[in-house]
């Protein structure tokens, strides 16, 4: 039962920050980067769940990542640190103590495809703590069917702060936040469900 708890609490927290998310950029004043338009970056909303050692759900955690990675032979040798970033907010279940984390500086060490339609990133990452920025964090970042990202920070090097599960995130169709004489075809990625 607690399970069935936390997957619908996780999914919300994605529905939840995707709507606020999407409506951040969607607004017509905000001006949105020409490197997302471009379709240089992809981008999305992220949520996680952090428990405690009786599996009672310590933090909650949204935000948002954006990442480079388009495929693997502009990746594999990168050792750019603009790979991927996301900013991570965390919030115990009560409303309390909320505070905000930055992953960034990834730098990728290796790639593989664990099936057909995933390939993992893993490398190292620079996070935000509270006593100051943690460099060389291993971190694997994980892209599935081009819509799903999962992101494992090394719960060691950062003092299990994050918890040991991963943080999801969703890709954004990059169509839905251009101009509409900017869009290729919104409406083929719609379905009947």
């Amino acid at each position: 039962m607690q399970n069935l708890k936390t997957l619908t609490l996780l999914f919300a927290a994605i529905l939840v920050s995707s709507f606020i998310y999407i409506g951040s950029i969607s607004n017509p004043v905000n001006a949105i980067p020409p490197q997302l338009i471009n379709d240089q970056f992809i981008f999305g909303p992220i949520a996680g769940l952090s428990e405690n050692e009786s599996g009672a759900v310590d933090w909650v955690m949204v935000g948002n990542w954006r990442s480079n990675i388009v495929n693997d032979t502009s990746v594999q040798n990168n050792q750019s640190s603009d790979v991927f970033n996301a900013a991570i907010e965390m919030i115990r279940p009560d409303g309390t103590a909320r505070h905000t984390h930055t992953l960034t500086d990834f730098v990728i060490s290796s790639v593989s495809h664990p099936d057909n339609n995933s390939t993992l990133y893993n490398g190292t990452s620079t996070v935000s703590l509270q006593a100051g920025p943690a460099t060389d964090i291993p971190t694997s970042i994980q892209k599935s069917n081009d819509s799903v990202i999962t992101i494992n920070i090394d719960p060691e090097s950062v003092d299990n702060h994050f918890g040991n599960l991963p943080i999801y995130g969703v890709t954004i169709n990059p169509d839905l936040i251009k101009p509409p004489h900017m869009m290729k075809d919104a409406n083929k990625n719609v379905s009947n469900h």
